[in-house]
């Protein structure tokens, strides 16, 4: 029995690009559907679609003239094998470092940073993660903090957006948090006033924001919060 060389490693070819497609974007579908948060890079994800679209176009056209056309040359077999490849090499490209490296949105880092702004250097997918953290440990107020919410608050000026960060902890807790955050993104310009007081972005389960002494003074009170098992667990993820 003859077999076609050429469809055999095409119909690999697509089992592979399509199946790893399903797996990266499955769970997005999923928390799409279920209304949950998703991690999504559209300066990343938008590229990659991209070129699938553009590679997996030349792989189903070479396949399909290989098995339309008959009697083909050497030069036809040729090009059609030479176009295969260069689609599949166009869909495997978005997987690789260099292709995250080029279309990562890079973190921005101004020389003249606004001093009513946190300038927290973290990027979307860690923002996204540590607010579901806080969401899944009760310390954070979904209904009242979306994660677009939780994004303002941390990177844009204090006076550019209505956003507000509800927690869900009392004084020592919050003070842990906030001593956390420094350490775990250490490029910022976070200071315990500009974060509890100045900002008036911050508020307690009530809605008021928290008393700048009460939480200054939380560490001489106790060694260790109430929610310190908790905020260790949800940092020691990004360490």
């Amino acid at each position: 029995m003859k077999i076609d060389l050429f469809q055999y490693l095409a119909n690999l070819s697509f089992i592979y690009t399509y199946g790893r497609l399903a797996i990266h974007f499955a769970p997005k579908l999923f928390c799409y559907f279920f209304n949950e948060p998703i991690a999504w890079q559209q300066q990343v994800e938008k590229p990659r679609i991209f070129l699938h679209l553009i590679g997996l176009g030349f792989m189903h056209l070479m396949a399909y003239a290989n098995s339309f056309l008959e009697n083909t040359g050497l030069l036809i077999q040729l090009i059609l094998w030479l176009t295969f490849i260069l689609g599949f090499h166009a869909c495997q490209f978005t997987w690789t470092k260099n292709f995250e490296v080029t279309f990562a949105p890079q973190l921005k880092r101004s020389t003249a940073k606004s001093s009513e702004n946190f300038n927290l250097s973290i990027s979307d997918l860690q923002l996204i993660q540590l607010y579901n953290e806080l969401v899944r440990f009760d310390l954070l107020n979904q209904d009242l903090t979306t994660v677009e919410d939780f994004k303002n608050v941390m990177r844009k000026d204090w006076k550019e957006h209505n956003s507000k960060l509800h927690l869900k902890m009392d004084g020592p807790s919050c003070r842990e948090f906030y001593e956390y955050l420094v350490k775990t993104f250490p490029s910022n310009t976070l200071t315990l006033k500009g974060f509890f007081n100045s900002s008036q972005l911050v508020l307690r389960p009530d809605g008021n924001t928290y008393k700048y002494n009460t939480v200054k003074n939380a560490p001489t009170r106790s060694n260790y919060s109430k929610r310190h098992a908790d905020l260790n667990k949800i940092f020691q993820k990004f360490n």
